[in-house]
């Protein structure tokens, strides 16, 4: 069975803003607003770092990974450049830049990233397992 176009487009649709309410969140210094836009069972593999599996473990990165870049008045933007819908499923990959204030000028930091979400029972997408790494 086939999804209708506008079936598939108001998910990407969905999708994008998720993506900009993490960025809303982040922005905002809210580790408990973004944890909720994970699965329950969500599994985050980070550069260089072990993988966390559940909110508690993600938490927890974000309260360690996000304690000194949120004191630069940090943003990050993620730009998808691919949304793919599959039943149930979404994947995307993308690029993301990290802007801080740095001795009082503003540094950029790129990277790359492939999510993958999943559409809950209420017909909401949540991120369910996220890859990235930096390009620096």
């Amino acid at each position: 069975m086939f999804a209708k176009e506008a079936d598939i487009e108001r998910a990407k649709a969905a999708i994008q803003a998720l993506n900009q309410q993490w960025e809303k969140s982040f922005e905002n210094h809210d580790t408990a607003g973004l944890v909720a836009l994970f699965t329950e069972d969500c599994v985050r593999m980070p550069q260089g770092g072990p993988a966390t599996v559940g909110r508690p473990g993600l938490e927890a990165a974000y309260r360690q990974d996000f304690s000194e870049v949120w004191e630069t008045q940090a943003k990050v933007r993620l730009n998808a450049g691919e949304v793919i819908i599959s039943g149930e499923y979404a994947f995307a990959r993308g690029a993301d830049t990290l802007v801080q204030d740095q001795d009082g000028r503003q540094v950029g930091e790129t990277g790359k990233w492939l999510f993958v979400y999943r559409r809950q029972p209420d017909g909401t997408w949540k991120y369910h397992w996220i890859i990235f790494n930096s390009n620096e």
